[in-house]
């Protein structure tokens, strides 16, 4: 679409102009329009401004409501101000404005137009009940005009507000999510894509969906399509539509550097954020001098006497499942599950029985640790979804089950691993070679670190001596940015909550269970 930010920009100076007036602030004659200075006069400028200010951030938002409200606007302001040069610029505006209505998509769903018609009859109804009460004292009054500006702003403010969040999808939208997520093509995040929080849109012919939420106006995707590729295309379309109809921004947490430029033909910009961390498992391998360290974890496991099981959620036993709900609950010492775009949610709760457990066991069999994983890509991939361990269990457990795990997937032909996501990798790992504000933003992680743990978690995962590929996030502007990151963080750091699936949910075919390690 083209820009729409002149017409946004001419509202926003009409808007400064009426408040200078309402501030009684000296302007140039031919800015005022053509009525006397009172109280009353100013009193109608600061209403004025407030409700231009709206305007502006309707048309910005590129809504049709404001598209309309602009065009009555400058007629009136142009008859107001009469003949000068205030009133051929906005006609000129106005011209402008209707030779393109197509820039403007935005349209209030029928409910938002009911409460916007609702919100300005009660002002219209409050203000004249407040007149009729002190029609004795005609200096506490409120004129007609104020009335009628007032109820305008509450309308237009209605009107032009993002439309709301749509409801997570059903169980039936979901089953056949969960079967474009199984494509060979749809990439090791695909699972997140079932998250039971998420809405969809799917490409015309059905072939591939985009999972998203929507918070505070701006609808974030988590991850890339889901799906045929030769349909990711339209499923971004069919997306960047639907936000443009809602009035919404669109964003894309964990984009893929060779789909990037899908995002770029609808006018999003990305930047690179961090990593997900791969293992190749056709090449690795403990026997090296690079993996001392790991190897010495994972003896320090075999000596605490650690065996490890392997099973598939859906096959776990209640009491072993509520053991491990149990070390899960200590672990979080009361908080809820956080993150949106790389974990999925209802963790134990039958809500995704194929994802596969890998459980750490001590000598008395009592779970000491536990992780989670996703089928993906078609099988060729599990990825890594939740980790949980007791805080006091012997060291190294995380990376025996990351090994024993290895060992298991190469039996069932599964190539690869995707472990952690290494937020600001390149960040992190340039070491003296930072300068100036790279200095400082590794600083600010290093601080952080005890709330955050990136740079825990990146060396973590530095010791797999894993591949990386690179992900990144896409927005619609600069100026979106601090609208849009805030968004963002909320969405992996404030929770994400889970529930119950029903127990007929389909699902998708994954390996047998395993005992590995020191059985006893």
């Amino acid at each position: 679409m083209r820009r729409v930010w002149p017409f946004a920009l001419a509202a926003a100076v009409f808007a400064a102009a009426a408040a200078l007036v309402a501030l009684h602030v000296h302007v140039p004659q031919w800015v005022r329009p053509a009525v006397p200075d009172s109280a009353e006069v100013r009193l109608h400028g600061a209403l004025l401004a407030v409700l231009l200010a709206v305007l502006a951030r309707g048309l910005a938002g590129r809504r049709k409501t404001a598209y309309w409200a602009g065009m009555v606007a400058a007629v009136c302001g142009a008859l107001t101000f009469g003949p000068g040069v205030p009133a051929v610029l906005l006609l000129i505006i106005g011209v402008l404005l209707a030779l393109r209505p197509a820039d403007f998509p935005a349209v209030p769903a029928l409910s938002r137009v009911r409460t916007a018609v609702a919100g300005g009859l009660i002002v219209l109804a409050g203000g004249g009940l407040y007149d009729a009460a002190l029609h004795w004292d005609a200096h506490l009054r409120v004129d007609l005009l104020s009335l009628l500006l007032i109820a305008a702003v509450v309308v237009l403010v209605v009107l032009v507000a993002p439309g709301p969040a749509p409801a997570p999808a059903d169980e039936l939208t979901r089953s056949v999510v969960r079967g474009l997520a199984a494509h060979p093509a749809s990439g090791t995040l695909a699972p997140f894509a079932l998250r039971h929080d998420k809405a969809y849109v799917f490409s015309p012919d059905g072939r591939a969906a985009l999972g998203y939420k929507v918070a505070f106006g701006v609808a974030v995707a988590g991850g890339d399509p889901v799906g045929h590729p030769d349909s990711y295309a339209a499923a971004v379309e069919a997306f960047t539509a639907r936000c443009a109809r809602d009035g919404w921004r669109p964003a894309v947490l964990g984009v893929r550097a060779e789909l990037a430029e899908l995002w770029h033909a609808h006018g999003l910009r990305s930047v690179g954020i961090g990593d997900e961390v791969l293992l190749d498992l056709d090449s690795f391998s403990l026997d090296t001098r690079a993996m001392r360290n790991v190897r010495q974890a994972v003896a320090r496991t075999h000596n605490a006497g650690v065996r490890t099981v392997i099973v598939r959620e859906g096959d776990l036993a209640p009491a072993l499942r509520a053991e491990l709900a149990e070390v899960s609950a200590r672990w979080l010492r009361g908080s809820r599950e956080r993150g949106f775009s790389m974990i999925l949610d209802g963790l134990l709760t039958g809500a995704h029985p194929d994802c596969v457990l890998v459980i750490a066991l001590d000598r008395a069999g009592r779970v000491v640790g536990f992780q989670r994983y996703a089928l993906c890509a078609g099988g060729e991939a599990l990825s890594l979804d939740t980790m949980r361990r007791d805080r006091g269990g012997p060291n190294g457990l995380n990376e025996r089950m990351i090994v024993d795990l290895v060992d298991r997937a190469r039996q069932w032909s599964v190539p690869v691993l995707s472990l952690n996501f290494a937020a600001f990798r390149t960040l992190l790992d340039a070491g003296s070679g930072r300068r100036g504000l790279e200095r400082l933003g590794y600083r600010a992680l290093h601080l952080l670190d005890p709330w955050i743990q990136l740079e825990s978690l990146y060396l973590f995962n530095a010791k797999f001596r894993p591949n990386y590929r690179p992900r990144s996030v896409a927005f619609p502007s600069w100026w979106s940015i601090p609208t849009v990151a805030a968004v963002m963080l909320g969405l992996e750091f404030t929770g994400s909550g889970t529930r119950r699936a029903p127990e007929t949910e389909p699902t998708l075919a994954a390996g047998p269970t395993m005992v590995t390690g020191d059985a006893e």
